[in-house]
């Protein structure tokens, strides 16, 4: 019984040490991203606590068990943390939630996949798109001329029109683009000219700095303070943001790329300010998408609540104006292309990674200068509007980098992959990873309550 059996001290280390490294420990949250999930095995914990055998939880907690023919429901089932383990277990499973992603999400979690043919599926949706767009990714190497070197990320500052004389206005909090903690020296952009100096220190006395361009005085610090940013032109002091403007405009400054050729040569990352075949990208993207098919773009309005109220003060008004130009034409060829597969369990695969893969595609991302890695939309549990907004690769770039697609497809691989093989980690040093044979996580899905469940 669990009054008895379950070892509190023992589940407290267990769910702890996951909730640090979750996707180590229970790499089926890789389907797709919800908030809180709850440790697996504390419920793991519980079941064996309540139905298992006399032995002590700790000996039997990393043995195979098979709790049918229980029955476990849960109404609230969110991620569906509870539904998983049972499963894993043996028992029938019930669940329910108000939220239609929960359903999607859970369902998919515990649905069956033919992993080789899913991954020849995604091969084949990213050689359809990469003909499509993939040159929309692509930049001239700095060092070496390649054409053809892939854009990690695209680095946007926010615009707004000056309300006395009319010019854009740069929102630049800090014109550091990159720190020097994973990169040799700080990358610094001229607020002059636009070149990226890399400096070996900060040095904020005036005049110290100098743009290797233009000679022109390099500054740490932007003019955008406290919702305040002063315009170059004229001088005066706007307030940001003004929706009555609608949506911000974004002036592209920055790119992240990689180099196969140069690498194994070149200390650090790979920062340049975009050149006319870069900005000639963004005209080509705009110019395709008002041919292209609209069918899989919103335009659905962003409602009223407690976390889009913050959009609704920045301007945005439709959840189409969350993405650039760029994004809208990548990610409706690759919905397209996604859409085009016949078989439906593939598809809906497909559909649960292009979903996840929007948290990392939209002008709501940011860049981390410090770590020099973007950061998602919903590392926090809302809608955060930053001045600085990072553009992922679309379909990424391999074992580089992270929030393409192909990552996203590598997720939800290894996550369908322990559903298959489950293992738990063991306490101490050196952890060890124990597969336990006999259990499983899947389930063929119902689209009513069977009779062993209604008694009917």
């Amino acid at each position: 019984m669990i009054e008895k059996d379950f070892d509190v001290p023992f589940v407290a280390q267990l769910a702890q040490r996951e909730k640090q490294i979750q996707q180590h420990y229970r790499p089926v949250i890789g389907v797709h991203k919800w908030f809180a999930r709850r440790p697996g095995t504390l419920f793991r914990a519980l079941l064996l606590a309540e139905f298992g055998d006399e032995q002590p939880l700790a000996n039997r907690f990393f043995s195979s068990h098979d709790l049918s023919p229980l029955i476990v429901g849960d109404p609230f089932m969110g991620g569906g943390t509870p539904l998983l383990e049972a499963n894993r277990l043996g028992c029938h499973v019930v669940g329910a939630d108000i939220n239609p992603m929960a359903y999607w999400i859970v369902r998919q979690e515990i649905a069956d996949l033919d992993r080789p043919a899913f991954q020849a599926a995604a091969r084949q949706v990213m050689d359809a798109v990469e003909p499509e767009v993939g040159a929309l990714y692509q930049t001239t190497c700095m060092h070496c001329g390649s054409p053809h070197a892939p854009v990690k990320y695209f680095l946007w500052v926010k615009q707004q029109l000056c309300v006395a004389c009319g010019e854009p206005v740069d929102l630049f909090r800090s014109y550091v683009v990159a720190k020097n903690q994973r990169h040799p020296n700080y990358v610094l952009l001229c607020p002059l000219c636009g070149a990226l100096n890399e400096v070996e220190r900060l040095d904020k006395s005036p005049g110290a700095m100098r743009c290797a361009a233009c000679q022109g005085h390099l500054v740490v610090e932007g003019p955008a303070r406290r919702n305040r940013c002063a315009c170059p032109q004229c001088g005066h002091l706007n307030p940001y943001p003004q929706a009555q403007q609608g949506p911000p405009t974004h002036r592209l400054f920055a790119l992240e790329y990689h180099c196969p050729a140069c690498k194994s040569t070149h200390r650090g990352r790979f920062f340049k300010a975009p050149d006319v075949a870069d900005l000639s990208c963004l005209t080509e993207a705009e110019s395709r998408l008002q041919t292209s098919s609209q069918e899989f773009i919103p335009d659905d309005s962003i409602p009223p609540g407690d976390e889009t109220a913050r959009l609704h003060r920045w301007g945005y008004r439709t959840y189409r104006q969350l993405f650039n130009r760029r994004q809208l034409l990548g990610l409706s060829t690759l919905a397209a292309a996604i859409a085009a597969v016949q078989d439906e369990t593939l598809r809906h695969a497909l559909l649960t990674v292009f979903s996840d893969t929007l948290r990392y595609q939209n002008m709501l991302c940011r860049y981390d200068s410090y770590a020099l890695k973007i950061i998602d939309i919903f590392s926090i549990h809302g809608f955060p509007v930053s001045l600085i907004q990072c553009e992922n690769s679309l379909l990424g770039i391999p074992r580089i980098g992270s929030g393409g697609f192909r990552h996203f497809v590598e997720k939800y691989d290894k996550a369908k992959d322990y559903c298959e093989k489950p293992f738990e980690t063991t306490l101490g040093k050196p952890k060890r990873r124990i597969f336990i044979s006999g259990e499983r996580i899947g389930a063929r899905l119902v689209s009513d309550f069977p009779a062993w469940f209604t008694g009917v």
